[in-house]
This record gives structure tokens, C-alpha cells and sequence, in this order.
């Protein structure tokens, strides 16, 4: 019999291994899923746990039936377009148990003690961090750490992703994640002798990765802070961005391919996106309803192009007017559960994720956005575990 401590720290390392290796996409992401999963089942099955596991899935309903209509817009394309046997009904599947399964493993676990917000936030700034530092190795050895991923502070940085948008999203959450943690507490605090050396290193890297989309995004995302935080302003925090903006101005202005790529920004150039999207609203009119069926951008959209880089467009495509439903019934959840508990500062993250999505990444087949994006609404959503009836 393995004691509850040691099943504890079972699950710590599993939850551990499965945060770091997201950015990786490697054998180990996938082999951290199946893991937690399997320790999950058995975990319930042992202790027979069904009583407390069926009062949190009451708490969660809603959000059940969200991902249900998500699941069933998803079925009814796949079923009524010829779409490959293998690769949509993979997708179908591997969003159940990659993202659903993770989700609802993480509130379990919560609810039982297993681990605490303030350590997962840990294992989170680990994860970034680690990337944030390969990114500095690459900008200096022009290779990065881990996979000798060619980039440089020429070509922009793309540390173990290959690709420098999904860099810069990596570490732009590492930026605000650390604006955050240093403002929580006193700029003296210890912690944060560890933390503002990171944020800086942060927006290094998401300077010299070049993406446009994570500038964008973190702009905005702070924006909507500032606006919702209006009469918390005070002229410290004034004076602290002002420094930052002045700071920023000097680099870009110094730096011929930050200004370059600023300059392109301003100037609405979308590395060809506006091509990419036309051609799939045209495509998006021809099945309205229920899509073109999962993966199936290869086949009818640009092929030259990977996806859809908009991620309303590509539910339209994929999934019509049907899925894109199912998916704004699921945020509506998110908004007002983030209103209800008032936490702003998850509305930053929200507001970030969702304009990134604009530019970049995929809601349907994205590892490297969605798993983000459960750990998010992990943090939206663990507050109904934390009120009223508690779960044994």
C-alpha cells in the first residue's frame, strides 16, 4: 500500500513533468498526460471516491455541457465531410484527454489537498523560465540548449519551439506572469530578487523573438488591466511604466530590426495574413453551418500555409457557425466567473490568450496554446471548489 504522502508526491512530479515539458511538445509531455491520467483512475478506483468526484462534477456542470457542445459540433462536421479517419478523429479524441481529462484531474486533485495554487504558479514560472533562459543562450551562441535550434537575435529567437511566435508567447506570459508576481509583493520582498531578474529577461526575449502577434497582445492584455484597475493607479506605478516605456523606446529606436519590425507593425503588414484569412471567409460561406470537419485546412485551405492563424476563423472552418457557438458559450462561463470572483489579473491572462489567437497558434490542434489555456481556466475555475461545501 502506497501511503497518501507518497501518492502525493507521485502526483507533485507527474503535475511537475507535464508544466515544463508543455513548451517541449516532447515524449515526456505525452507521456506526463497518460500518466496523471492512469495515476487518476486509479486513484479513484482505490479509494473508491466516487461520492466526492460526483459532487465536484456537480460544481462543474456547466462547464460539461459547454465542452460537450464543443465535443458535438466537432463530431457532427467530422461525420458529415470527408475528413481523414486518423487525423480528425485523433484531434476529437486528443482534446478530450489531453485538455478535458488534464482540467478536471487538476481540480480533483486540488479539491484533495494534493498541491496549492502558489506551487503550481511555481512550477509554471519554472516552465517559462527555463525557456526564458534558453532564449538568452540562444541569442548568444546563436543555437538553443536543448535542440540546437538555429536562431539569433538577427532572425529573431525560438528557443525549443522552432517557430518565434510561439517562443514569444511562451515567454510574454512569462512577462506578465512576473509583472504580477512582483507586484504582489514588496519590491524588496526576496522572492522577487529571484523574479525581476526573470521579468527582464522575459522581455528580452520577447523583444528579439520578433513577434509582433505577443507585442500586440501584451499591450492590449495590460491596457484592459489598467482600465479595470483604473483607481489603483497611483504615480508609483506611473512612474515605474514610465521608466519602462522610455526604456523600451531606446532599444527599439537603437536597434534597426526591432524598428524595422515595429515600423512594419504600424503599418499593418501582415506577413500575409490578410491573403490567409480572405481565402478562408470565402471557404467559410461555402459551409457555414458545421464547417469543413477537423484537419481539414490542409486539404481545401492554403496549403502553403500551416492553419488559419485566427482561431474564430479556424472554429468557423472547421467546426461553422455550430462550434463557434459551443466555444462563445464556453467563454461567456469564463467572463462571468472572473467577474464573479473578481480577479482581474486573470482577465489580463484571458484578454492576452485570446488576442494572441488572432495572429497565431490553433484552438483545435495547438499543444503548446491549449495546454496554457487549461491551466488557465484552472486557475478561473478552482474557486468553486474553494467556497461553501467543501470536498473531503
Amino acid at each position: 500500500m502506497i501511503s497518501l504522502l507518497k501518492q502525493q508526491n507521485i502526483f507533485i512530479f507527474l503535475l511537475f513533468l507535464w508544466t515544463v515539458s508543455i513548451p517541449f511538445k516532447n515524449a515526456i509531455y505525452q507521456g506526463s498526460i497518460i500518466t496523471l491520467i492512469i495515476f487518476f483512475v486509479i486513484y479513484i478506483i482505490k479509494n473508491r471516491d466516487y461520492n466526492n468526484f460526483k459532487i465536484l462534477f456537480y460544481k462543474y456542470k456547466d462547464l460539461f455541457i459547454a465542452f460537450s457542445l464543443i465535443i458535438l459540433s466537432m463530431t457532427i462536421s467530422n461525420i458529415i465531410n470527408d475528413v481523414s479517419k486518423t487525423e480528425a478523429w485523433h484531434l476529437e479524441f486528443s482534446y478530450i484527454y489531453r485538455y478535458a481529462f488534464i482540467f478536471i484531474i487538476l481540480i480533483y486533485f486540488y479539491s484533495k489537498k494534493f498541491f496549492s495554487k502558489q506551487l503550481f504558479v511555481t512550477f509554471v514560472f519554472i516552465s517559462l523560465g527555463i525557456q526564458g533562459l534558453d532564449g538568452v543562450f540562444q541569442s548568444i551562441t546563436s543555437y538553443d540548449i536543448f535542440k540546437h535550434n538555429i536562431g539569433n537575435l538577427t532572425d529573431g529567437l525560438s528557443g525549443v519551439t522552432f517557430n518565434r511566435n510561439i517562443f514569444g508567447f511562451f515567454v510574454a506570459l512569462g512577462v506578465i506572469l512576473s509583472f504580477f508576481l512582483i507586484r504582489k509583493d514588496n519590491i524588496f520582498n526576496k522572492i522577487n530578487f529571484i523574479v525581476f531578474p526573470f521579468f527582464i529577461i522575459f522581455i528580452f526575449c520577447t523583444l528579439f523573438s520578433y513577434s509582433r502577434a505577443a507585442w500586440v497582445s501584451i499591450f492590449i492584455a495590460f491596457s484592459f488591466y489598467i482600465i479595470m484597475n483604473y483607481k489603483k493607479i497611483n504615480i508609483k506605478y506611473i512612474f515605474i511604466s514610465g521608466i519602462i516605456f522610455i526604456i523600451l523606446f531606446f532599444i527599439i529606436s537603437n536597434v534597426d530590426l526591432l524598428q524595422n519590425r515595429f515600423e512594419q507593425l504600424l503599418k499593418g503588414d501582415s506577413s500575409l495574413r490578410n491573403v490567409i484569412w480572405l481565402n478562408a471567409i470565402e471557404l467559410i460561406k461555402e459551409k457555414l453551418i458545421f464547417g469543413w470537419g477537423l484537419d481539414t485546412w490542409k486539404n481545401y485551405g492554403m496549403k502553403e500555409f500551416a492553419g488559419v492563424h485566427n482561431i474564430i476563423l479556424e472554429i468557423l472552418f472547421f467546426m461553422g457557425f455550430f462550434g463557434l457557438l459551443a466555444f462563445i458559450y464556453f467563454f461567456i462561463l469564463v467572463i462571468k466567473e472572473i467577474f464573479n470572483v473578481k480577479n482581474y489579473v486573470l482577465l489580463t491572462f484571458v484578454v492576452f490568450m485570446l488576442v494572441v489567437g488572432q495572429f497565431d497558434h490553433s484552438i483545435i490542434t495547438g499543444k503548446t496554446y491549449l495546454s496554457p489555456m487549461v491551466i488557465l481556466m484552472f486557475f478561473v475555475f478552482v474557486y468553486r471548489v474553494e467556497k461553501k461545501e467543501k470536498i473531503a
